[in-house]
C-alpha cells in the first residue's frame, strides 16, 4: 500500500464528497462527521461518480440510478453484489490522505 495526498481538508466542507484522480485511479472522498472516507469512485450499477453523488449521513446515492452504498463499509444497500472497495485515510495538519494498492 502507498499513501497519497489527495486533497486539503478545507477542500470538502462538512456532508460533501468530491471525485479525485490519485495514482491513475478515480476515488471518491467525503467528508462526514468531522472525518473523512474513500471509496471507489464509480458505481458498479452503471459507472455513475459517487463523489458526485448525495449524502445522507454516511450513505453516498448514486446520482444515476440512487443505489445506495455505506462510506464506511462499500456496501450496496440496494444489491448485496454490488460493493465498492474502500481505502484508509489519514489526515495530516490539513491535508488529506489515502492509501491505495
Amino acid at each position: 500500500m502507498a499513501k497519497y495526498k489527495v486533497c486539503k481538508t478545507s477542500d470538502l466542507v462538512e456532508g460533501q464528497g468530491n471525485q479525485y484522480e490519485v495514482n491513475g485511479q478515480d476515488i471518491a472522498v467525503y467528508h462526514v462527521d468531522g472525518k473523512f472516507w474513500a471509496t471507489a469512485d464509480f458505481c458498479p450499477h452503471r459507472g455513475g461518480s459517487l463523489g458526485h453523488g448525495k449524502l445522507d449521513g454516511k450513505t453516498v446515492i448514486c446520482p444515476n440510478h440512487g443505489w445506495q452504498f455505506d462510506i464506511t463499509t462499500g456496501e450496496c444497500l440496494n444489491n448485496v453484489s454490488g460493493e465498492v472497495d474502500t481505502f484508509e485515510v489519514s489526515v495530516e495538519a490539513d491535508e488529506v490522505f489515502v492509501e491505495l494498492p
